[in-house]
Order: C-alpha cells, then structure tokens, then sequence
C-alpha cells in the first residue's frame, strides 16, 4: 500500500497474555496495512487472535511487540477515531430505539436540536424511522442490529472495527445486513476491519480478505477479492469468480498447522470497555 493511502497498520505485531512460562501467545507475528477507505475482511479459525487484532486497533491493548499504528501515529490509548460493533448489539434497555442512537452524540455534546435531527436522519438510513420510541425489547434482533449500526455511524467514526456483528442473525436478514452495509460504507466512504468465520461473509464484503492461521496466528494469505461494486449479496453467489474465491479460501483454512491446543479466545472488547461506539 502506498503510505499516503495507509490509514491502520500492523507492524510485526505479537501478543500473548499472562507472562514467563505461563504465557499465552495469540498473536505470532502479523504485518499488514489497511488502506483508507478499504474494507479488509480478518478470517480464520476460531481462537486465533482475530478479536485480539481488533482490540489492539482500538487501543482497548498493546501489542507485546511490534507496533499497531493509526494514521501515521503509534496507538497508544483508547483510538477515538474508530468505532466498535461486537455481536451483541448492547443497546441500553431503558432507552428507546433513539435515545440509544442519541448516545454519542450526548457524548460529542451536540446541541439538543441537531441531536434530534440526526437521529432521524440515522434512524431513516437504516430503515427504523418508525420505530425511534420504541424499546429494544419491543423490536426484532434484525431491528436492533440496524440501531446498533445506526448508533456505531452517529459518532460518525473514520473507521469501523466489526466482530461478527451479523453471525446471530438468520441466513436471509444476513444478507440483508450486509448488503446494508455495503451500501453505506460506500456512501459514506468508510474504512472497515470486519472479522468473520464465514466465508461467504468474507468474500461479499471484503476488498481484500487476510487469513490467519491457527494460534499463535500468523498471516497465511492476503487474497485480493476482485469482484466488482456494487454488489448484490445474492446474485454474487452466481458469479463464476466468486465461487474460485471461496475454494481458494476453504483451501488455505484446511491447510494443517501445528498449534498449541485451543483455549478461549482473548477478552472481548465488550467486556473489557461496553459498547464502544
């Protein structure tokens, strides 16, 4: 990538949790960048430090070694530049559907005016502007995904950190989330680190899609998805060029490795800092 265009890099990053003999290695040594306005898929088995890559780009942690930069600049504390999606939507219960939108844009200390005229700009984006007063509890989990992707765009992040963000949804409201996506994050010219187990997932979304390998990760393969824009989460699947894709990828996941055996993967960033967007 030409470092002009870099927005997210990864230099030699490892990372192990706990310390001497005790250590855990997750991360065994990545390098890639992410190029301003790129949409770059993580994919790879589960455990292997995909969540981890994450956290360290929003400064949730620190890499062991190596360096994790932003913009030029060492990551260093908690990256306001970008937002977070985890799988849980974890929208406030005693908030309605807008109030929960409303939330960074408290944060920001927007005035009460413009607040609620980009909530309703929000809540119309994502197809929920009929259910602003309604309560979490009282809509769909397809609905709720959609404020929570509502909410991620209020702080209206340069970047968004998404850790299978869809993966609890049916198979057909997951299509219709990701070509949801797609289609604001090319309005919007968003950059996007999406970590996924599902290929098919990996290939609709991505410009490039990076394969880790098992624990402690390292890269296997950055494979360019050359599909064309827009795209039609559906109709991709009848795509010759997709289907040589996904077998490239199943390949490269099936290859053995030898591994330490699994354990749990790294603390989410959930837990460690809520919803961070």
């Amino acid at each position: 990538m030409d470092d002009a265009q870099t927005i997210l890099a990864f230099s030699k990053v490892r990372k192990s949790f706990g310390s001497g003999a005790e250590a855990l290695p997750i991360v065994g040594g990545v390098t890639f960048d992410v190029a301003r306005g790129e949409f770059i898929t993580l994919l790879g088995p589960s455990g292997c430090g995909k969540s981890t890559l994450l956290n360290m780009s929003a400064g949730l942690m620190q890499p062991t070694s190596g360096s994790v930069s932003y913009d030029g600049a060492p990551v260093r504390g908690i990256n306001l530049d970008v937002g977070y999606m985890t799988q849980a939507d974890h929208l406030l219960p005693w908030r309605t559907i807008a109030g929960n939108i409303a939330v960074p844009l408290e944060i920001q200390g927007l005035p009460k005016a413009e607040r609620a005229a980009r909530i309703e700009q929000l809540l119309t984006l994502v197809g929920l502007e009929r259910f602003g007063a309604h309560y979490p509890s009282q809509v769909s989990g397809g609905m709720r995904k959609r404020a929570a992707l509502a909410r991620l765009l209020a702080a209206d992040p340069a970047t968004l950190l998404m850790d299978e963000p869809f993966s609890a949804l049916d198979a057909q409201l997951r299509l219709t989330m990701q070509g949801e996506l797609l289609s604001l994050c090319a309005r919007f010219r968003k950059t996007v680190l999406f970590v996924t187990h599902d290929l098919d997932e990996a290939i609709t979304l991505a410009d490039r899609c990076v394969v880790l390998g098992a624990r402690p990760t390292t890269i296997r393969r950055i494979v360019p998805i050359d599909l064309p824009r827009p795209r039609d989460p559906v109709r991709l699947r009848t795509n010759p060029r997709y289907h040589a894709l996904y077998a490239e990828l199943w390949d490269l996941l099936a290859e053995p490795s030898t591994t330490a055996p699994q354990a749990q993967d790294a603390p989410s960033a959930a837990s460690m800092a809520g919803a961070f967007a």
